[in-house]
């Protein structure tokens, strides 16, 4: 029920996958979610190692990347807004590899979901059976859950956008707001979480 609870409520990774379906369409959203989804891997591998020194490192360098990655989402946003992609090749590429690891980056940074496998995960692992089985096991059902919410988002998004606003709002800078709002989001918190001196 907690991991359940977890995945329905949008995040960053929403925002973002619903920003890719409505300017690229649906492929773009699974490129999204599957950059998420090694986004996820991370966090569980580094729940599962539970190591302390680990944690203390990213403390200090996540911040950095929470900002690296915001930035790199910005940017995408200043495309959508200013740059027009009159060809589907052109179309192709830019929902690819920058897709993918803008939503890469958009999953790893984000707090919310450090905190709930750092927190949380360790509580769903018995000790007294194979730790790395159960761990394979409940991250693999994380997995397909998170990635199941998300693309349902951005697919409920890009239907809603299709039939309701698509005749007032231009898509890409509909899709360039809500890159917008999640690079912003991602600088702030970067910036706030740097530990002060």
């Amino acid at each position: 029920m907690t991991t359940l609870l977890f995945v329905v409520v949008p995040g960053p990774s929403v925002a973002f996958a619903a920003a890719q379906a409505v300017k690229h369409g649906p492929r773009a959203a699974l490129v999204a979610v599957a950059g998420d989804a090694l986004g996820t891997v991370v966090h569980i591998v580094i729940a599962v190692s539970s190591l302390t020194a680990l944690m203390s490192v990213s403390g200090l360098v996540l911040p950095f990347l929470q900002i690296a990655g915001g930035l790199f989402i910005l940017c995408m946003a200043y495309q959508s807004f200013f740059i027009r992609h009159d060809t589907a090749k052109s179309a192709k590429k830019i929902s690819g590899k920058v897709t993918f690891w803008a939503g890469f980056f958009a999953c790893v940074t984000n707090p919310k979901a450090i905190v709930f496998f750092v927190a949380l995960f360790p509580a769903f692992i018995s000790p007294d059976h194979n730790v790395l089985l159960q761990s394979v096991i409940y991250g693999s059902v994380f997995l397909v859950l998170d990635a199941m919410s998300i693309l349902g988002y951005a697919l409920l998004t890009l239907y809603t956008v299709r039939h309701t606003t698509s005749r007032w709002f231009n898509a890409n800078i509909l899709s360039g707001l809500g890159l917008f709002g999640v690079g912003i989001a991602m600088v702030v918190k970067g910036y706030r979480a740097i530990p002060q001196r």
